[in-house]
């Protein structure tokens, strides 16, 4: 994809799977699910990399995360979600970072008629084989466009 303007950077990391606090646009604390939909303020597709930051504490098995991404339709509904990357975790826990350009990213092409670019703003992480407690998957931003 080519470059385009936008605003590249999310604020601070936006949790995907684990515990958050209350925030000014949220009154109560809240506990992202595996899978769980998340809409973020800045369109991806329009930062030179972000990164994909997953920590565990320890687990009986080795973790798996997938991050799946999708755009913003011009109904405001989302289009068909985008495998992006895929990161592995030890059952000792740890954290890991991996990152990827948004540039780079692949709209489905069912949904290229439908989008004004840039436009993938909907983020999912799904764990396997399940979410552990403790665990904390986050998306950011690490270089501006």
């Amino acid at each position: 994809m080519a470059t385009r303007n936008g605003n590249p950077l999310i604020d601070a990391e936006t949790t995907l799977v684990g515990w958050t606090n209350r925030s000014a646009t949220r009154p109560e604390p809240h506990t992202y699910l595996s899978g769980e939909a998340v809409q973020l303020n800045t369109k991806l597709d329009a930062a030179a990399r972000f990164s994909l930051v997953v920590s565990s504490p320890g687990s009986d098995n080795p973790l798996q995360v997938q991050l799946f991404l999708a755009p913003v339709l011009r109904d405001g509904s989302r289009g068909q979600w985008i495998p992006s990357l895929v990161v592995a975790l030890p059952k000792e826990g740890g954290r890991v970072e991996a990152f990827l350009s948004g540039y780079d990213l692949q709209i489905d092409p069912a949904d290229l008629g439908s989008v004004t670019l840039p436009c993938i703003c909907f983020a999912k992480a799904e764990v396997s084989p399940m979410r552990v407690e403790g665990m904390h998957v986050g998306l950011t931003a690490t270089v501006p466009a």
